[in-house]
């Protein structure tokens, strides 16, 4: 029988990964929250470039003692127009492009008491385009790529052990419209839930 060194190592890395998930403890958080994106391109031309959205989603947040794996799905939509705003509310107006994201991440809580516990992470994020709203700038679903990455950064907090909120900062990889090479989307979201 010939038993490879990588394959006993896989094995035991597997083992302990799924003890870990065992003894840690699983929470939802559905949640709600307001973005603001940035294309570069677009401010380095005009020195402005602010795109108010929407977002609406839910985490699956897996803590053990200090540590705190994240990962969800969210629905984003983001104005096409650069707006004089920052971040926006208003899920009435129609000139928007709708995506999914999925963000993987991990982190440290460096604060936990009764009322609060306090949280930074990082990680990465998929991005799934899916629509565009008529427009008067002429986008359609053919000038977007179909898929972007994102990098992120979060400051997640708990209040009385349900409440929660968090800030987040994405910072775009690959750009998203075709005609434009350096249209990297990068953006804040500030989001609050409710955790089960």
């Amino acid at each position: 029988m010939n038993i490879c060194i990588k394959q006993i190592g896989l094995i035991c890395l597997v083992h302990v990964l799924s003890y870990g998930v065992v003894e840690a403890q699983a929470r939802f958080n559905a949640k709600i929250g307001a973005d603001s994106w940035s294309f570069k391109d677009e401010a380095e031309m005009t020195g402005q470039s602010k795109h108010p959205g929407q977002m609406v989603g839910f985490d699956i947040l897996v803590e053990d003692s200090e540590f705190m794996f994240v990962a969800g799905l969210q629905y984003h939509r983001i104005s096409l127009i650069n707006e004089d705003q920052s971040f926006s509310f208003d899920f009435s107006e129609h000139h928007h492009v709708h995506y999914f994201m999925i963000p993987v991440t991990a982190g440290y809580t460096f604060l936990k008491n009764d009322v609060v516990h306090l949280s930074i992470l990082g990680g990465g994020e998929v991005v799934f385009f899916y629509d565009v709203d008529d427009n008067m700038l002429g986008f359609d679903n053919k000038d977007f790529y179909g898929v972007s990455t994102n990098l992120t950064a979060i400051l997640h907090s708990e209040l009385f052990s349900f409440l929660t909120a968090e800030v987040r900062y994405h910072y775009g990889l690959l750009p998203l419209l075709k005609n434009r090479d350096d249209s990297k989307l990068s953006g804040w979201t500030l989001g609050a839930g409710v955790r089960f």
